[in-house]
């Protein structure tokens, strides 16, 4: 019987552990009712002979126990998920499962706490969570008969293994909502991270990540057609009488019914739902984050058409929109004109045109929207095109523009130039890929285990394995 005090605790769970086990941690079980023990108790709980003949508790925290049953089945899970389990009864497999029985101390401490701050899970996510954790674990069998029968293994049946899960989700849900609280809280104690904890945790981290995917940074610039001649004018006389219908306080909704051309929105009233701000292309984000709620503002170009925007609501970083859409008939010709007007561009970028300035230039034509992409997933950017597959950029060269390449955004066909500043091939991860999410998460867990050990301190922990 080992018991266990914050001061004399030896060590932590391994990074890769703590990320498992935030996945699929078994439930512990509440063992008596009484109020947890005072925090200078040193002698173990006393329970019921009896309870430890059915199910030997291997670990007590404050009031609650975590069984036997409860470790083997976090282990069989992680077992499922590929991770490598010593034989048991053999000296490798009690130091694993007590770093898994510690890690479960944790997140069981984590679950008390969001509980007594009363944070709460969406029912929702709860769901979602537990059926993902069905179908990870579902596809580590052949057959649904020979996965039933390796629960039935664990003296359960499907049924309460499905209701595990739920739990699971649900107690995996509060602790990610009280984990987000504490990280957001601006007492976070100061740690400091050396480099030497960052090169630990990424060697740790790099053994469960795929190759890192060739990437490409680059420079884009999108030639999008403008309408000409009798469909200019058209739309901008539907501008003129939308909005002459709202400043004559027409609801924005009936005018959305009544004139957008975007037919998943026109009969929702224009509704286009909470959105932030990174979903939406630069000009129409501009004009929204520029408005205040209960404002319409407009027309409003982008590479869709033009756009009237109402902000309705704001709550944080998101705003709930409406819109209406008028889409200029976009001729043959006009786009024909876009792709000469292209090519002239590709050649100002070749001959070392300042991207930023060639915007300027043919504002209007050339679409306002961010220019520079650094470390893209080589993929992601040809799938940007049509055929892109099949053109130069399937093997880009650094310093050499592309383009025009054919564009299809859910408007007219679009062209895009790309200018290529560095590729990396597909390789392993490397440090300088992810050194400042490392560090950060690094320092956030310090901070975390901080906050932890001083709930720890005061609750009474008896590790019997």
């Amino acid at each position: 019987m080992n018991q266990l005090r914050v001061g004399s605790r030896a060590r932590r769970a391994p990074l890769w552990l703590a990320v498992a086990l935030a996945t699929f941690v078994a439930p512990a079980s509440a063992v008596q009712e009484n109020e947890p023990a005072p925090a200078d108790t040193t002698a173990s709980a006393e329970f019921p002979p009896f309870v430890e003949e059915l199910d030997r508790m291997v670990a007590v925290v404050g009031d609650t126990a975590i069984l036997m049953s409860d470790l083997t089945i976090t282990l069989y899970q992680l077992q499922g998920r590929g991770a490598r389990i010593p034989p048991e009864g053999s000296e490798e497999w009690l130091q694993f499962a007590r770093e898994v029985l510690e890690a479960m101390v944790d997140d069981l401490i984590y679950l008390q706490q969001a509980k007594i701050a009363g944070v709460t899970a969406n029912e929702d996510r709860v769901a979602e969570m537990a059926d993902q954790y069905f179908a990870q674990t579902r596809s580590q069998f052949s057959t649904d008969e020979e996965m039933m029968l390796a629960v039935e293994e664990t003296g359960m049946n499907m049924l309460q293994y499905r209701q595990m899960l739920t739990a699971q989700a649900e107690a995996e849900a509060l602790r990610q909502s009280y984990r987000f609280q504490l990280e957001e809280r601006s007492d976070l104690p100061p740690v400091i991270v050396s480099e030497e904890e960052v090169e630990a945790a990424f060697e740790e981290f790099a053994q469960s990540q795929p190759p890192r995917p060739a990437l490409v940074s680059f420079n884009r610039l999108v030639v999008t057609p403008t309408p000409s001649g009798e469909a200019r004018d058209s739309a901008r006389a539907r501008t003129f009488v939308i909005q002459n219908e709202l400043t004559n306080e027409e609801e924005f909704s009936v005018v959305a019914r009544r004139h957008s051309d975007d037919e998943s929105t026109r009969e929702q009233g224009g509704e286009l739902g909470w959105m932030s701000r990174d979903l939406l292309v630069k000009p129409f984000g501009d004009a929204a984050w520029g408005a205040q709620p209960g404002q319409a503002v407009g027309p409003v170009q982008t590479q869709f058409g033009l756009h009237f925007i109402k902000v309705e609501r704001q709550r944080g970083g998101e705003r709930f929109l409406r819109h209406i859409l008028l889409r200029p008939e976009i001729k043959p010709e006009d786009i024909e004109e876009a792709r000469t007007l292209a090519v002239q561009v590709a050649d100002s970028l070749r001959a070392g045109v300042d991207p930023e300035r060639l915007v300027s230039w043919f504002r209007g034509r050339v679409a306002d929207e961010a220019i520079r992409f650094d470390d893209v997933p080589h993929g992601n950017l040809l799938g940007q095109f049509i055929a892109a597959g099949d053109s130069e950029l399937a093997n880009p060269t650094p310093g050499t523009v592309y383009g025009p390449l054919e564009m299809q955004r859910g408007g007219p066909t679009e062209f895009g130039l790309v200018h290529v500043l560095s590729f990396r091939s597909e390789g392993p991860i490397e440090i300088d890929d992810v050194r400042d999410a490392i560090r950060q998460n690094v320092r956030t867990r310090k901070q975390i285990d901080i906050l932890l050990e001083e709930v720890r301190s005061s609750t009474y922990i008896d590790l019997r394995l």
